[in-house]
Parts: C-alpha cells; sequence; structure tokens
C-alpha cells in the first residue's frame, strides 16, 4: 500500500452541516461554499401517498418517524454518503422546541448511529461568516423572525427577541390581497403564493408606505400575471407591510431591533448598530434593507427609545453568502476546523447519557459546587 493511501485511510472524513428549516431544509459538507442541496422540509409518504411535512406531528412518534424519513432522503439520495462515517453539525435555533431537538438527536445516534453531534446556534454561525467580534442578526425564517446580539461569541440571551413576522406573515397577507382584488377566495397553494411573492413583490419605501396609509393613495405599480393569477401593484408592494405595522405593543420588526439593542449592556449599543446583518429566507426580498434601516433611523426619535438610546445611525453587513444559507455556510466554517469538531457529542457519551445540554436547562447552566443543584439533579 502506497504511503499516501494509508494517510487517507485514517484521515477523518469532512462533516456534514444540517439546517433543518421549517419550509426548506440546507445540506452539505463542511469546508464548501454552499451546500449540496437545498430542499423542501417535507417527504414522501408511502402510506398517506402524499407528501408530508417535517414539522407537522401530533405525537413524538410521528415526529421520529418523519425525521427518519427526511435523513434518509439526505443523505441517500442527494449527497449519497454512509451517516456512520460522518460527523453531524446541527444548525438550530436558540428557540427549538426540546422535544425536536431530543428526537433528532435519537435518531441521529440510535437510527443512523453517526459518530457525533456538534449542536450550534443559528445566530452565532451568521455572526461567524462575519469575521467581527460584534453583530446584530436579524434572521427572519418562515415563521418567525428572531433578532440576537452576538458579542465576542457570546449570545446577550436576555436581549433575544422573537416576534411572528416571518415569511408565512408575507403569505398570508398577499393571499389576503389577491383575494380581495378577486372579490372571492382564490385558495391558492402555498408553493403558488410563494412563487407571486419570489417572482413579483418588492418592499416599498417608508415614504410610499405612508401614503398608502393616507386618504391621498400613490399609483400603484404595474400589475403582473403570473400563470392563470393576476397580481395587482398594490398586492406586489404592501404584502409586506405586516413586517412594519405597529400595534399597542409595539411588535414590529423594527421595534424587535431596537428592543433588544436596548437590553445589551451600554458599551456595545452603537457597535451593534453599526454591525446589523439580515438573514433568512425572508431577507431576500428586494428593499428590505433600505426600510428597515429608514424604519429604525425614525422610530429611535420616537419614545420609547429617544431616552434610552442615543443612536443615530444604522449600517447593514451585506453577507458573503445567500440570505437564506447565511447560517449554513457559518456551520461549514465551523464543522472545517479543529475547535468545531472538539465540541462534537459523541455517540459513546450520548449512550450512557442520553440528554442534551440546553442553555434553559439549570442543572447546564449551574456550577457543580451549588448547594442545590443535587435537588435539582433529581
Amino acid at each position: 500500500m502506497a504511503l499516501y493511501e494509508g494517510i487517507a485511510l485514517i484521515q477523518e472524513k469532512q462533516a456534514v452541516v444540517l439546517d433543518l428549516g421549517t419550509d426548506y431544509t440546507k445540506f452539505g459538507f463542511t469546508g464548501e461554499a454552499a451546500p449540496r442541496c437545498i430542499v423542501r422540509s417535507e417527504f414522501w409518504c408511502p402510506a398517506a401517498r402524499r407528501y408530508r411535512r417535517v414539522h407537522d406531528y401530533a405525537s413524538p412518534d410521528e415526529l421520529y418517524d418523519n425525521l427518519v424519513h427526511m435523513l434518509h432522503l439526505l443523505y441517500f439520495r442527494h449527497v449519497l454518503v454512509n451517516p456512520k462515517e460522518r460527523k453531524v453539525l446541527v444548525v438550530e435555533s436558540l428557540l427549538t422546541p426540546t422535544l425536536f431537538r431530543e428526537t433528532l438527536a435519537k435518531v441521529l445516534f440510535t437510527h443512523y448511529e453517526v459518530s457525533g453531534v456538534i449542536w450550534a446556534d443559528s445566530g452565532r454561525l451568521c455572526a461567524l461568516t462575519l469575521g467581527t467580534p460584534v453583530a446584530l442578526v436579524v434572521s427572519i425564517g418562515a415563521k418567525e423572525a428572531e433578532v440576537c446580539a452576538v458579542v465576542h461569541s457570546c449570545v446577550v440571551l436576555h436581549a433575544l427577541q422573537s416576534q411572528p413576522l416571518g415569511a408565512h406573515a408575507v403569505h398570508a397577507e398577499l393571499a389576503r390581497l389577491l383575494d380581495e382584488h378577486a372579490g372571492a377566495p382564490l385558495h391558492l397553494p402555498d408553493h403558488v403564493i410563494e412563487d407571486i411573492k419570489v417572482k413579483t413583490c418588492f418592499v416599498s419605501p417608508r415614504s410610499r408606505a405612508l401614503q398608502w396609509a393616507s386618504d391621498a393613495p400613490p399609483a400603484p405599480a404595474r400589475s403582473v400575471r403570473v400563470g392563470r393569477v393576476h397580481v395587482p401593484g398594490a398586492a406586489r408592494e404592501l404584502c409586506a407591510e405586516p413586517l412594519f405595522a405597529r400595534d399597542a405593543e409595539q411588535a414590529s420588526l423594527a421595534d424587535a431591533v431596537l428592543a433588544c439593542v436596548a437590553a445589551c449592556p451600554r458599551d456595545v449599543r452603537r457597535a451593534l448598530a453599526a454591525n446589523v446583518l439580515l438573514a433568512g429566507g425572508g431577507a431576500a426580498l428586494p428593499g428590505l434593507r433600505a426600510r428597515l434601516a429608514a424604519e429604525l433611523r425614525y422610530l429611535v426619535t420616537q419614545p420609547p427609545y429617544d431616552t434610552s438610546l442615543h443612536i443615530t445611525e444604522f449600517k447593514f453587513h451585506s453577507p458573503p453568502a445567500h440570505e437564506n444559507t447565511c447560517a449554513w455556510v457559518g456551520g461549514a466554517v465551523l464543522g472545517a476546523g479543529e475547535a468545531g469538531a472538539a465540541r462534537a457529542l459523541p455517540r459513546e457519551h450520548y449512550a450512557r447519557e442520553p440528554r442534551l445540554r440546553d442553555w434553559v436547562c439549570l442543572l447546564d447552566n449551574t456550577p457543580p459546587q451549588h448547594p442545590h443543584r443535587d435537588h435539582w439533579d433529581m
């Protein structure tokens, strides 16, 4: 056997990066610039003879079966690798339900017998792609918009903000506007609504949005046709307005950003405002970055932010990858280094103690010498 062949046999293979989103899943290898596949988070169910979504489940057993089928689709159809030979880096949200995390770990370790799993939150992975010590990550996913402050590779947990202002909110408003224009419910499926949004919709500037809210609305944008659906100009530019609509609870996207900055220490607030990163599939709407910047510059001069935040400028980063793959690229960078491999949870350790460390668990955030730790461990 040649020397280089022996080295290749003992060399550890590339880990895989799994970003299992609500609507789309990104899957690929560490050290690469883009995922090998971006597919819908669904699989063909032979029993029901239809496609089933991974996140649609009624019991833990049903979730287990969904994850088994989804991972089988990813491993053996899209990347064609043996799961036993490679570690897995899981990109997850800080607000992922405990049941989903533990079920995914059970599937990876017991069903597919992977050698190790690395758990990393999407906020820090997005900040890793920038190379800056301080970053404010605004992640707009399918269901929620999360705003987290990353300061020297640590997430300021008490400043974490989350609002139901994801892509589904835009889809619901677009469907309502189309039904209103047609004069009757169209009952368009989700993939048609998404196709219309991606091809035709955009975010209006703040000045134009104020004109739409006044008694003298402006001339609408040009109407277009997507397939058999006629999309009016008003629907094209007003479908994203729920992201910026303010109510009594100040629950708009710009309010969530300012609330996160206000909850952070004073010495990092200006640095956070100067390092804003938009990520997630919902952040790809044209005009969203400019509209959010205009809303932030206006709201920071209004109560209650005018007395607590003395910030006049907000700067946005251009991510090194597309918005919907920004967290995946950060996971690919982390998994390619030695530090990421050292954080992996081995299969042997999980077999002895089948539980995952979680930031919301007191057992994982309490020193061993704490007098009450023995009571919590019972």
